[in-house]
């Protein structure tokens, strides 16, 4: 079995997307327009967000959001970012692109923490956080920033539809939220696509702004901005998925939980059951101390695997001022970590199956 087949994930969908395609073809109407308003709103109502803005994908709706409050002087030219060291490179890319400075945290066992907040001894102008794997931010987090009046971010590219204990979902959580809707995610789309939650009006205006060039008006430009829209087959396509996301999100917990409940080996290590609170497992992760030969070893059995992440983004060159910096647990988590098959067509004896070879392992 694969890690993930995207084919038959949207095989589901095959008619409904040749009928999109058709009507948006007929229509001349290639840029903008009501497929892409229609699935803003669909999206900003399930997320319980005034506003959403679609945008080209998940690493730009993150950049235009930082971007957009400079514009509004919310946030200062080169802003100190606070931001988890353990996440995909495309938040650290965000800051960068915003002509900000990121001010690196360790973390506890996967996200955030206001622990670890509460331990930085460094000036910062906001916090951006990361739904990793899917799994929400805790509340204190949100707390802390609204105790000490910080504006707070989040990078939501991996947590579509999850629900904190209050009912509300990522999207509604943060100031702003950058969703990405690559193919991979738990509603993704046949391509690039990503889009920006937000309850804050003034907000949401300037980030559509900028994700259209700046664009006051047609040939009015008031703001340097981008090129960044969410294309309308996208958005039709992302229309249709909507409303199986959170069947999906289910099926997944339901795995993920079968996984915590038969997985029994002394040489992988699970994080605590606390990962599947609050949380739609976009990836489920297992720790190995010799990764490469547990990789091989269910490979030899049939089964895929995948990574997130090799290489933690303070090592990476791209980032070379960041390289003599140690974070322990994020480069812990990076060197161990494996992602076991879990999207919503497994079947049961699938699931069986990776646990017998986990724990023969």
């Amino acid at each position: 079995m694969s890690y993930l087949d995207l084919k038959p994930l949207n095989d589901r969908f095959a008619q409904e997307d040749l009928k999109t395609f058709r009507e948006i073809y007929s229509s001349g109407k290639f840029i903008g327009g009501e497929w892409v308003t229609q699935f803003e709103n669909e999206y900003a109502s399930y997320c319980g967000a005034s506003h959403c803005i679609g945008t080209g994908n998940g690493l730009d709706a993150l950049t235009i959001i930082l971007k957009a409050e400079i514009a509004l002087g919310n946030l200062p030219v080169n802003a100190r970012i606070l931001v988890p060291a353990h996440t995909y490179i495309a938040t650290f890319l965000s800051i960068a692109h915003a002509g900000m400075q990121a001010i690196l945290v360790d973390v506890e066992a996967l996200n955030l923490t206001a622990l670890a907040i509460r331990q930085v001894n460094q000036k910062y102008d906001a916090i951006l956080v990361v739904d990793l794997y899917g799994k929400l931010v805790e509340d204190e987090v949100y707390a802390f920033a609204k105790a000490n009046s910080v504006n707070i971010y989040c990078d939501t590219a991996q947590s579509h539809g999850a629900t904190n204990d209050k009912g509300v979902k990522a999207g509604s959580l943060a100031k702003a939220s950058a969703f990405s809707f690559y193919p991979t995610k738990n509603i993704g789309a046949i391509g690039d696509a990503g889009a920006i939650t937000t309850n804050d009006l003034e907000l949401a205006n300037m980030c559509r702004k900028i994700a259209n060039y700046g664009r006051e008006s047609r040939f009015i430009n008031d703001v340097i901005g981008v090129n960044s829209r969410l294309d309308p087959l996208q958005a039709g396509f992302l229309s249709n998925r909507l409303p199986q996301l959170d069947a999906d999100n289910k099926k997944r917990v339901e795995i993920a939980t079968y996984y915590y409940e038969h997985i029994n080996n002394d040489k992988v290590q699970l994080l605590s059951q606390d990962f599947l609170k609050n949380s739609v497992v976009h990836v489920f992760p297992v720790y190995v101390n010799n990764r490469k030969a547990f990789i091989d070893y269910l490979e030899a059995q049939g089964i895929g695997t995948s990574l997130h992440y090799e290489v933690p983004p303070h090592l990476q060159k791209a980032f070379k001022a960041f390289n003599h910096l140690i974070f322990p647990i994020t480069e812990e988590l990076h060197r161990t970590e494996v992602s076991l098959p879990c999207h919503p067509l497994i079947t049961f004896e699938q699931m069986e199956r990776v646990v017998h070879e986990v724990n023969g392992y």
